[in-house]
């Protein structure tokens, strides 16, 4: 904030319950964080009662292509199913808890929530991309599936 000479308050709070007003933001944006490592069925409901009516949801969340491919007890995601589409929630790989659902039920959770889905981004590195985070195996894997994708909602 110093460098960019900008003050405003920072809130460390849960995602599943913002001690802030309702109708107070008008963009709430995540990349990955609260999407992933909390539940959304607490999340989503939280971030509806935060927007303004016509408000932007964004966030960021790795697919739930990538989830089924990729084994608990390994390191890097395969190129063969290894978890059920069907009844994804909460996934405990023994070592960390993240949240993931099928593509139909976001939908439905976006929409009980008075959502409306403007777009879904399903984001594929372009040849000659590097990257600190992913190995050439993994890029070349998100070349072929999407491992990432970027929602964008608006609150109605």
């Amino acid at each position: 904030m110093t460098e960019a000479g900008v003050d405003f308050p920072l809130v460390n709070a849960s995602a599943e319950a913002v001690p802030l007003a309702d109708r107070t933001f008008d963009i709430v944006f995540c990349d990955h964080g609260a999407m992933t490592y909390a539940d959304p069925y607490l999340t989503v409901p939280e971030v509806a009662r935060l927007l303004r009516t016509g408000g932007l949801f964004a966030f960021n969340h790795h697919s739930p292509i990538e989830t089924i491919c990729w084994p608990l007890d390994a390191a890097k995601v395969g190129d063969r199913l290894a978890l059920d589409y069907f009844g994804m929630h909460r996934i405990d790989d023994g070592e960390d808890v993240f949240y993931q659902l099928p593509y139909g039920e976001w939908i439905r959770l976006f929409r009980a929530n008075g959502f409306v889905v403007e777009d879904l981004i399903e984001l594929r590195p372009l040849p000659g991309f590097t990257s600190t985070f992913l190995d050439a195996d993994q890029l070349a894997w998100a070349r072929r599936w999407p491992a990432e994708s970027i929602w964008r909602l608006r609150r109605v």
